[in-house]
């Protein structure tokens, strides 16, 4: 099952910061340091933006989202309740499971920290001949296999 028949990946919001007479709304940012490697959100890190463009909807955080980092160190990191709109930078991209979907979204977020996740991100990378081993595509994120026969409790050499 490849991550995207189970859920929508969207790319994250580029803010441009703009001048005082430029400002259109003001949003709370999450950042690099915003995002714990042990899986959730820290609230105390993320950034106020005075943006000249408005964001859309659907790069805001909502409850049950799972926010994924780009570049290295790639963290994946559960929304709670509360930490509702948020916007994901553009280094950053939101993982929001499809409604009729019946898996639990932690799942995800473990599976993507793990060693066996990042082997299968590398693995799908590798196929893309990308230049920049240090950046994960959406395409490489939505083409990831989740659950596949190889996948078992202990991993065979």
């Amino acid at each position: 099952m490849k991550l995207r028949e189970v859920a929508e990946v969207v790319k994250g919001a580029y803010l441009l910061e703009g001048k005082a007479k430029d400002k259109k709304r003001e949003y709370k940012e999450l950042s690099m340091i915003s995002l714990e490697p042990i899986s959730f959100l820290d609230e105390r890190k993320v950034i106020t933006v005075n943006s000249s463009t408005e964001v859309s909807s659907k790069q805001l955080t909502k409850a049950g989202d799972i926010v994924v980092s780009l570049y290295s160190p790639m963290i994946a990191c559960y929304v709670e309740k509360g930490q509702e709109g948020y916007v994901v930078p553009h280094y950053m991209a939101i993982i929001r499971m499809k409604p009729y979907v019946k898996l639990d979204n932690r799942f995800i977020v473990h599976f993507i920290n793990s060693t066996r996740g990042r082997r299968a991100l590398q693995k799908v990378s590798k196929g893309l001949n990308l230049s920049l081993p240090t950046s994960l595509p959406l395409v490489a994120l939505n083409e990831v296999e989740l659950l596949s026969e190889s996948d078992r409790v202990i991993d065979r050499l």
